[in-house]
């Protein structure tokens, strides 16, 4: 059972009490011995639920009538309560009236209802505070998952592969090679990545490999000088990484130009291929 259940204002509640309770009250009674019954139902007000935990404040049920006592109802901001005890030819008094007019009573029930609110927010906010901590140990458990994996699986070092990179393109044993004195040197750029488990490393001229520089490299002397340098290329990438293989890629241009592959060169301790198989 619910005690002023719908969401009324504290004003329409004054005005009940005006009717009910207005004036002074003053009387002397015989007590009453009668059961009381306490957390039977709900006290609502303004469509907030009330929790009293006082006995002596506290809502009852006795001989089916529901009872509550005036200054809970002073507490609760619905009414002022004023007790005159007796005095010399006078009886004691009680004075109810509504507490607040319409404006005032508007004010109680939008601070009830954000208290309310506020409760409702503490609560979520240590909900969400809950599920970052949450997120968070998780996000540490892939990220340790994964580590993991990638050890298990042998994946190349990103680092390593970027010192081999830098070393491709600052060492000057790399940085060019001499084709004759007709073409003189061919320098190249590298670029380093991982491939299957594999290094691969990409290869581009400074000049655009025509087919007429192309022959010259095939030639006997030219490309067994070429092929060396190649298999120059792939010792030192196996001396940072000794259990990959390492693929040797050459293009016929700059990298900004959409270059085409020329040949790929297998290296895995030795070279298996020889620029004379390129087309």
């Amino acid at each position: 059972m619910k005690l002023f259940s719908s969401k009324k204002k504290i004003a329409i509640i004054g005005t009940m009490l005006t009717t009910m309770l207005a004036g002074t009250i003053a009387y002397a009674a015989t007590p009453i011995k009668q059961d009381a019954y306490y957390d039977t139902f709900k006290l609502v007000v303004n469509g907030t639920e009330q929790f009293i935990s006082d006995t002596a404040l506290k809502p009852f049920i006795a001989n089916s009538r529901v009872y509550v006592p005036i200054s809970t109802l002073q507490n609760l901001g619905i009414a002022n309560v004023q007790w005159t005890p007796a005095a010399t030819g006078q009886a004691a008094s009680l004075s109810v009236t509504p507490k607040g007019g319409t404006a005032s009573g508007e004010v109680a029930l939008y601070q009830q209802q954000l208290a309310a609110l506020n409760t409702q927010l503490q609560a979520k906010e240590s909900e969400i505070t809950t599920l970052k901590a949450d997120k968070t140990k998780l996000e540490a458990e892939v990220d340790k998952l994964k580590s993991s994996s990638s050890s298990s699986s042998g994946d190349l070092s990103t680092r390593d592969l970027q010192d081999l990179e830098d070393i491709l393109n600052d060492d000057r044993d790399f940085e060019e090679f001499y084709v004759d004195s007709t073409i003189r040197d061919i320098g190249f750029t590298y670029e380093v990545d991982e491939y299957r488990g594999d290094v691969e490393i990409n290869m581009y001229p400074d000049i655009e490999i025509t087919s007429s520089i192309l022959s010259t490299l095939k030639t006997d002397s030219v490309a067994r000088a070429f092929d060396s340098f190649i298999e120059d290329i792939g010792e030192e990438a196996e001396r940072k990484f000794k259990d990959s293989d390492v693929i040797i890629n050459l293009y016929d241009d700059r990298e900004r130009n959409r270059p085409s592959e020329i040949h790929s060169f297998d290296y895995d301790g030795r070279l298996r291929d020889t620029i004379k198989d390129a087309r």
